[in-house]
């Protein structure tokens, strides 16, 4: 048996966190591949987490097992989850909210609540579990010494937590759109709006045409302007903002070869709101 184990955390590279999961991966399964998802996911964010699942697992094949840790209830009574997809991958995550996109999208077939004795054996701390209990379970079923029936006691798909972000639906209307700042790419700078590709075609909008658009975090005023809505970045002068349908299924709003978070100050979360209209 030879599975690739993708691995996602907030942990970042800076330190051995990483490594030391994928060093229980390699004694427990050492055919397996291990790759890298993200290890910048946004700190204690399984909302996050969440879309991040979302838009990276349609590209992986059925047989991934993906261990996501976004933990920042780790070591309390949150339960300790392993989901299988309909297409037969395998999650195994904090049941804290990172399941809420594959769970409302009809994804999982099931779930289950990983054994309190699937602990690596070397282990006696509450703080890492997604070392001690997520890597090590991903790495019993990647060998065939578990399968996936044997690592927990399945619970209703129903139950599963889910982040309110989730909830928060867009108001569209003739002229304006209102919305909040989903997520960020941190490395970029580009943010993403809770308002998919086909609700912003659904607002018909036409390439070149230019919005007044407004951001705000709790009512203080961040970025106001007027922005062209285009197919691609290359489409505006270096450095000014631009409007367009992101890769990962949401409108972006981007600076072309600039870094939009930081030169305006912009975060993410339900806090962080955008008026979007036309002129």
């Amino acid at each position: 048996m030879n599975r690739t184990i993708l691995l996602q955390t907030d942990f970042s590279l800076t330190w051995g966190a990483v490594a030391s999961m994928k060093g229980v991966i390699r004694t427990v399964a050492p055919e397996a591949v291990t790759e890298d998802l993200c290890h910048d996911i946004r700190k204690f964010d399984p909302w996050e987490a969440s879309l991040s699942l979302k838009a990276v697992l349609p590209y992986w094949p059925g047989n991934t097992i993906v261990v996501s840790v976004v933990d920042p209830g780790v070591g309390t009574e949150r339960k300790a989850s392993a989901a299988l997809l309909t297409d037969g991958k395998i999650v195994i995550t904090p049941d804290n909210g990172t399941l809420t996109h594959l769970k409302n999208e009809g994804l999982i077939r099931e779930i289950r609540e990983i054994y309190e004795d699937i602990v690596f054996p070397s282990s006696d701390v509450s703080v890492f579990h997604g070392r001690d209990i997520f890597a090590y379970a991903a790495a019993l079923i990647a060998c065939g010494k578990k399968t996936y029936e044997d690592i927990g006691r399945e619970y209703p798909v129903s139950s599963i937590a889910e982040c309110t972000e989730y909830h928060t639906h867009p108001v569209i209307g003739e002229r304006a759109i209102d919305c909040f700042i989903m997520t960020g790419n941190v490395h970029f700078g580009g943010i993403e709006f809770n308002v998919t590709n086909d609700e912003w075609d659904g607002f018909s909008p036409k390439i070149h045409e230019t919005f007044i658009l407004t951001v705000t975090h709790l009512g203080d005023t961040v970025f106001s302007g007027t922005v062209p809505y285009e197919k691609s970045f290359g489409y505006v002068e270096e450095g000014a903002p631009v409007l367009y349908r992101g890769s990962s299924g949401y409108l972006s709003l981007d600076l072309n070869q600039g870094h939009l978070m930081n030169r305006c100050g912009i975060g993410t979360g339900l806090g962080w709101t955008a008026h979007i209209e036309r002129k």
